[in-house]
């Protein structure tokens, strides 16, 4: 597996909560900090964290589906993954990397390293206590921009 995920700051947008919890503990056992946004709302605000690192998307949430947060992400150049069960993505979701659900944790947690082995991070620093990177992304890959 490529790159380490210690440190790095991951939205985990998944309104199942059983889903959610289970990539959000695949992603911890990796050393990731989660951010989780049950809702269309809470993604788009999380979207707006400036050291977010990377990003898992469900498409489909009770208040909307989340082509807006793949707007914000591509906006802001974070890489993400739609993690869904719908196959074809419409509008700018789809320029980013799809996993169909159900998939193991270890795929994800993989794309997403390799998500991140393609970008170049600046500004690389630990705040004191938080263990958590402080970060700007420039990714280079035509699907993420």
């Amino acid at each position: 597996m490529e790159g380490s995920l210690t440190g790095r700051l991951i939205l985990v947008a998944e309104d199942e909560p059983l889903i959610a919890h289970e990539i959000k503990l695949a992603f911890e056992e990796e050393g990731a900090w989660v951010i989780r946004a049950h809702t269309l709302n809470e993604a788009l605000l999380a979207a707006e964290d400036p050291p977010l690192s990377a990003a898992i998307l469900d498409h489909a949430f009770s208040d909307g589906d989340s082509s807006k947060v793949c707007v914000r992400m591509k906006e802001h150049t974070i890489p993400f993954v739609t993690y869904s069960g719908y196959d074809h993505l419409a509008g700018i979701c789809r320029g980013g990397v799809h996993v169909k659900k159900p998939a193991r944790m270890s795929v994800l947690v993989a794309t997403v390293k390799g998500l991140l082995a393609q970008c170049q991070f600046s500004n690389r620093s630990l705040p004191e206590g938080t263990g958590r990177l402080r970060e700007r992304v420039t990714c280079t890959t035509g699907r993420l921009l």
